[in-house]
Order: structure tokens, then sequence, then C-alpha cells
């Protein structure tokens, strides 16, 4: 057995970047993903807070310099002359405001977001997203898959949400402010997010998956599961099982499966 505050032993788990963790529960989907080394990023609408990356946050600009930067810009693209006639003949610039307002909702939905913690030992983390110790805590190192973990970021956490104003031509990339920021109830996860242009599965270089953590309270059956897709999957992850209790001031764990490489 093996403590994670003693980071000199050759199996210790290490913390700290570019090491990120993630919790998953004892289910088909988590297997899935070990089996075929990608991870499930979801749309807003699939997260557990509501106020977390909410479109209602975000308000276009009504600056008339940056209304006419819009339209410009969508006049611009447009190729085809009956559609620039159409165009330029119904739409001014409050109703093209109103039209991008309809917008904002589904380009906020179309983001995909992944959830990781900066560290394993993190009881609530257990309980809630690792079904009370049934689940996982799958190990990465961030620095071995530097395109996948792009932009893994930290969240602020913060005592209100409040509302922005968003620049779509100027400022395009500000509204991606709005997936960083949680209200200070949320703190305890010490979330590090990663943020993807599309929601689905996103595939991990399969070497960057260092640990693969077992909650104590893990079935005999998922536990062989889980090693048995490490067998022929991961050349490099060793699969370790917690040891009862599990607080910020203790986490110990045990080998299962070592690799011998």
């Amino acid at each position: 057995m093996y403590s994670i505050f003693n980071q000199n032993h050759p199996l210790s788990i290490e913390m700290g970047p570019p090491n990120v963790f993630r919790f998953r529960p004892p289910n088909e989907n988590t297997l899935s993903e070990l089996a075929e080394n990608y991870v499930w990023f979801s749309d807003r609408d699939s997260l557990n807070d509501e106020l977390d990356s909410n479109p209602e946050f975000v308000k276009l600009s009504t600056n008339p310099e940056e209304l006419q930067l819009l339209y410009n810009t969508i006049a611009e693209s447009i190729l085809d002359e009956k559609t620039k006639l159409y165009f330029d003949r119904n739409m001014d610039l409050k109703t093209l405001q109103e039209f991008a307002e309809t917008k904002i909702k589904p380009f906020v939905s179309s983001f995909g977001i992944a959830c990781f913690t900066m560290y394993p030992m993190n009881k609530d983390l257990w309980e809630i997203y690792a079904d009370n110790h049934k689940g996982v805590c799958l190990h990465f190192d961030s620095a071995a898959d530097p395109t996948f973990f792009h932009n893994v970021l930290p969240m602020h956490y913060v005592s209100d949400i409040k509302k922005r104003e968003y620049n779509a031509i100027s400022e395009p990339n500000h509204i991606i402010d709005l997936f960083y920021k949680k209200t200070e109830k949320w703190s305890y996860e010490k979330e590090l997010r990663l943020l993807k242009d599309r929601t689905g599965r996103i595939s991990f270089d399969s070497t960057s998956l260092l640990n693969i953590i077992l909650g104590y309270d893990a079935q005999p059956k998922f536990v062989e599961a889980v090693i048995n897709i490490v067998k022929t999957k991961y050349s490099k992850a060793n699969v370790y099982q917690a040891v009862a209790p599990v607080s910020i001031g203790r986490f110990s764990y045990k080998p299962l499966h070592l690799q011998t490489s």
C-alpha cells in the first residue's frame, strides 16, 4: 500500500501540472471511453449547474459601431446576388441584433465541455462523480498529448455570475470566458476544464493515460473489465485501487496491475 503524499517511491502518483485527473462512474460509457481512448465532451445543457456556461448571461453588444461591423461581416460573406439583395433590403441594424440574439444559445451549446480536476484525493468528487467510490479516477499527463489538452484551464470561482456584453466581431473570443466561471459553491471541485469546438467523442493519445485508480468499493466485475482493457490498450498505464478512507489529508492506494516495461 502506498500513500499519495509520499512522492519519493517509484510508484508515486504525481500531482501538479501537467497532471490532470478525471472521475468517472462504473458504467458501460466509462468502459467504452477507456477501450476506445476517448473523452465524451458534453454540451452545456448536460452540466449539473444551471448557471454554468448559461447563455442567458451573454448579451449581444448594442454598440452601433459593433453592430455595423457585424452587418458588414455578414454582408461580405454573402456571395449569391439575390440573397445579397434581399439582405440589403430587409436587414437593418435593429433587425440584425434581434436575429443575432437568437443565435447565442445554439452557439454556446455547440461547444463541448469535459471536466477534470487537480487532485485525486477529493472525497466529494469520489462520491459524486465516481458513484461513492465504485467508479474510477483517470490520471493523465496533459503534456503527453498537447493537442488534445490544449487550453485545459482552471475554473475561476466567483461570488456571482454576471451578465457580459459580447462583441461578436471585435472580441470574438471573449465569449469563451463564459465557460470558465462558476460560483464559489463549486470551488471544492478544483476543476480544470477542457473546451472543444464540438460535442461528442474526441480521442486522446493512449500514452497520456498514466494511471487508473479504482474506488475502494469498485465491484469485482468492473475491476476486471478495467484491468483487461488496460492490458490490451495501454502500455504505460498502471491500475491501482484506493484504500478507505479518502480525504484531503489521507489517500492510500494498492497496486492491482503494474506494467512490466
